[in-house]
């Protein structure tokens, strides 16, 4: 059977994003075992630092994806030469500031966060500075349509991020040991990237007409799209740990597991699309048979992971968490309903971005900001979280298909 690229690219991202999960699960559980309930909170609190801070700079890589994609569609590979060289040298110089004010505040953060390690601090300080460099080297790799090596890239960063936490925590680095594994992991991810990558880079390029001015305008709602997309997906784990008691909300975390696994499933899909719907709308070529076959893999993606744990909640449950709470079993349904239409909705999401078509940007704000109200003032069950998350994941989902299919 003939397989096109674009189907062959999803099976090998698919397959690479299983891959990097099940490294990252082995981490967090390897971690957990291995340090004491204090230092393990310790570690958390810092990556939640690194999360919250390095997450707007993930957006480069959509951009730089998108861009770079547009490049290689009209043959002009100068100028993917002097956006990744240029863009390497402008962050370098935010990584740079960056790292000293971090490096400068790392003893208030630690002492802040009651962690005794130091080290941690300055160990930070470097991640956050390559959060600047990273994404644009990945960025290139996707929209250069490169995905054997970033399989490879990401793999092999989530495998040795393991292998290493496992060597320092064995000698008894403890936080410093988690924190410096993912710095080492990232340090060769960098310079991996950069082998794959050392045809463009060059120390001197010839100047060629980029906007640099309407690449980072379009980076803003990029980011805007990014935030409201987790706030869709992860504050109402937020609004229940603070309305209920500790017992519910363990049995919403709980539940919430099987949303992780929907989210996960299309995540594939979104990344090949991105950058083959820049090139195609770049020639002025059709986008949206792409999209529907996009939108068609990850439903099918989806309605089997909700059919098998429609048949088989429990055992499902106990798989992914341990445990199978009668409560966590039913609140499970709603998850995989909901959680099904943020899926599409994040391929809708792309593809809107991919073309440059912002109009899904006001209803997105809109619909994130009624979902987050209706929570904060109507959660008087678990179950009601839920339905609002479902009714607002179904309306929000098809106002923006019928857009993206709008002549």
């Amino acid at each position: 059977m003939n397989i096109d690229a674009f189907s062959r690219n999803i099976i090998l991202v698919f397959f690479g994003s299983a891959a990097v999960n099940f490294f990252n699960l082995l981490f967090q559980l390897l971690i957990a075992h291995r340090l004491s309930p204090a230092d393990f909170a310790g570690f958390n609190s810092l990556v939640f630092l690194l999360t919250l801070a390095s997450t707007p700079l993930a957006t480069f890589q959509t951009v730089v994806a998108k861009y770079t994609a547009e490049f290689k569609s009209r043959g002009e590979e100068q100028k993917i030469n002097f956006l990744f060289v240029s863009l390497l040298k402008k962050n370098f110089l935010f990584a740079a500031v960056t790292f000293v004010i971090f490096y400068s505040t790392s003893f208030y953060i630690t002492d802040k966060l009651k962690i005794p390690s130091f080290s941690s601090g300055y160990i930070l300080a470097v991640l956050l500075a390559l959060s600047w460099l990273i994404p644009v080297c990945v960025g290139v790799l996707q929209g250069l349509e490169l995905f054997k090596w970033f399989n490879f890239v990401s793999v092999s960063t989530g495998g040795l991020k393991l292998i290493f936490a496992f060597i320092f925590i064995w000698f008894g680095f403890g936080i410093s040991g988690a924190l410096g594994a993912l710095l080492l992991a990232n340090i060769v991810c960098l310079a991996v990237c950069g082998f794959i990558l050392k045809g463009l880079i060059v120390l001197k390029t010839e100047s060629e007409e980029i906007n640099f001015k309407e690449f980072y305008y379009y980076a803003f709602p990029v980011a805007l799209s990014t935030f409201c997309y987790m706030l869709l997906v992860g504050y109402d784990l937020y609004q229940v740990r603070i309305s209920f008691s500790p017992e519910q909300s363990g049995i919403y975390s709980l539940a919430q597991m099987v949303g992780k696994i929907l989210l996960f499933l299309p995540m594939a899909i979104s990344l090949v699309m991105l950058p083959r719907t820049s090139g195609l709308n770049a020639q002025n070529q059709d986008t949206r048979s792409t999209l529907i076959r996009g939108l068609l893999y990850a439903a099918a993606l989806c309605a089997a992971a909700i059919l098998t744990y429609n048949i088989f909640p429990e055992f499902i449950l106990r798989v992914l968490t341990g445990k199978a709470f009668h409560g966590s079993v039913l609140l499970g349904r709603y998850f995989s309903v909901c959680m099904t239409f943020f899926a599409l909705l994040l391929i809708l999401i792309t593809y809107f971005i991919s073309i440059k078509d912002l109009r899904f940007i006001k209803y997105l704000v809109f619909f994130t900001l009624l979902q987050v109200l209706a929570i904060v003032f109507f959660h008087n069950t678990l179950i009601q979280v839920q339905l609002i998350m479902c009714v607002n994941s179904v309306v929000l989902f098809f106002i923006l298909l019928a857009q993206a299919l709008k002549k």
